[in-house]
């Protein structure tokens, strides 16, 4: 049965948390699967025995981070997720739902950090197709109750303690940027959202300093700060004590780089060597 790969290391963190949920869906079981689907529709959807867990990796215009398909194809239960605050994942789930349009019925959800859905839920729902939504909170809530409350044990009781694993002290850190994400221009949310988590990777917990018009998240915590995301005015910045590789943008400081965070593609392009300077820069976690 094809499974999500659960030694797989992601990078991105969107992507980590995505194969979190995929592989809670996948490997815990029957009891937690039905259970789980039950939580994000508020029905019993029949035949969940009769169901493989699929994670797509992005593949043309049809992407889907996690699909649950009935081995009939009675139904599809669609996955779409995003770290942004009040980001747009309208287009996305429109196209999950056409690309599963050979099953008998199609139900899509967007998993965002948003506390309500955004408008893209009705703007989805208004093309004629089952749009749910869910929050990371309520997820990150679902994974830490199950076990006491489903008296989960072995294999499901096992995956379901990795998840609370990952995702309680990551989701606490993103709604520390509940207020800061939505600053910044809307196509570069998902990636200073993924910024942040890159950086968190490497040191936990970071101090965020408030501005009237921004926030600066500082790593290292304490002592002498490496790395700065700088949100002010309405664009972001990753700053670092060097200049290498892609970071190379002009600061007011000498001998620090800076590396602009206008959209997703800008972290695609330079993410990977920023991140490589950071990594040498800011102290191992002891």
């Amino acid at each position: 049965m094809p499974v999500p790969r659960l030694f797989a290391a992601q990078s991105d963190p969107r992507e980590q948390w995505t194969h979190v949920l995929a592989s809670v869906l996948a490997l815990a079981g029957n009891d937690t699967r039905t259970a789980l689907l039950r939580e994000f529709t508020d029905e019993d959807i029949p035949g969940i025995e009769n169901t493989v867990v699929r994670e797509f990796a992005p593949a043309g215009d049809d992407v889907i981070d996690i699909v649950v398909q009935e081995r009939d194809k009675k139904w599809a239960f669609a996955i779409q997720t995003s770290l942004a605050f009040q980001g747009d994942i309208q287009a996305r789930l429109s196209r999950a739902a056409g690309a599963l349009s050979d099953y008998g019925r199609v139900i899509v959800m967007g998993i965002t950090p948003d506390r309500k859905p955004g408008p893209y839920i009705e703007a989805v729902r208004a093309e004629g197709i089952d749009a749910r939504y869910c929050s990371w909170l309520r997820v990150r809530d679902w994974v830490q109750e199950r076990p006491e409350r489903g008296k989960a044990e072995g294999v499901p009781y096992a995956v379901l303690k990795e998840a609370e694993y990952v995702l309680t002290p990551n989701v606490a850190e993103l709604y520390r940027l509940e207020d800061i994400i939505p600053t910044v221009p809307l196509e570069a949310r998902e990636a200073t959202t993924a910024v942040y988590f890159g950086l968190n990777d490497l040191s936990s917990a970071p101090r965020i300093d408030q501005h009237d018009d921004g926030a600066t998240a500082i790593f290292p915590r304490t002592g002498d700060p490496q790395a700065e995301l700088v949100i002010r005015g309405g664009s972001a910045n990753l700053v670092l004590n060097a200049q290498v590789g892609s970071v190379t943008g002009a600061t007011d400081r000498p001998g620090w780089g800076a590396l602009a965070i206008g959209s997703d593609a800008d972290w695609e392009l330079g993410g990977s060597s920023a991140l490589a300077t950071a990594r040498r820069l800011i102290p191992r976690k002891r």
